[in-house]
This record gives C-alpha cells, structure tokens and sequence, in this order.
C-alpha cells in the first residue's frame, strides 16, 4: 500500500536551526528517509523555505510507517495519507494512450 506524508515544522522545532542541515540533529531526523524492513520509501521532496517535507512510501502496516515517523511527530504537524497509484490503475484497466 502506498502512503503521502506531508511533515511541517517551524523554525523555532527545527533540527538543523543549531549546528545547520548537517548536524547531528539534523542528520538524525532525516533518517527516516532511509526506510526499514518494513516501509520502503519511493521519494522524498523537501520545500525548505517553509519547513516542509512531502515522501510517498510503501508499506503492508500503517503502523510501521507511524512507528517510523515518530520522531517527525514530535517537532510539528505530520499528515500520512494511503494513495493509490493512479497511472498503473489506468494502465492496467487498458486506458493508457487512449
């Protein structure tokens, strides 16, 4: 199953407003990016200037994708979203290039 996740945080939250986006605060928040056995992530898009970070990811659990967003939690707003794949659906429905 796929998942959209839209995480926002403020200046004030943020991890990289002490030693920089190459801190070990910072560093570590990131690694999420990275996925685990159980959620696997397909992109991540980063919106600096306002903080603000959007990932689709694949996951069998939506816990596991909270369990590994934790830490995102705890610094601002996170929104996880299941989405479906809408270019394969009209592929596999037989509509693509119609």
């Amino acid at each position: 199953m796929l998942f959209h996740i839209t995480a926002k945080h403020d200046h004030e939250t943020c991890p990289g407003k002490d030693a920089g986006p190459n801190g070990p605060a910072a560093v570590e928040f990131q690694r999420w990016m990275e996925g685990n056995d159980d959620v696997k992530v397909l992109g991540v898009y980063g919106y600096n200037v306002s903080h603000k970070i959007f990932g689709i990811v694949e996951s069998e659990d939506m816990q596991a994708v909270t369990n590994l967003l934790r830490p995102q939690m705890f610094a601002g707003d996170v929104e996880v979203l299941p989405v479906m794949d809408s270019i394969a659906v009209r592929k596999s429905s037989g509509n693509w290039g119609k």
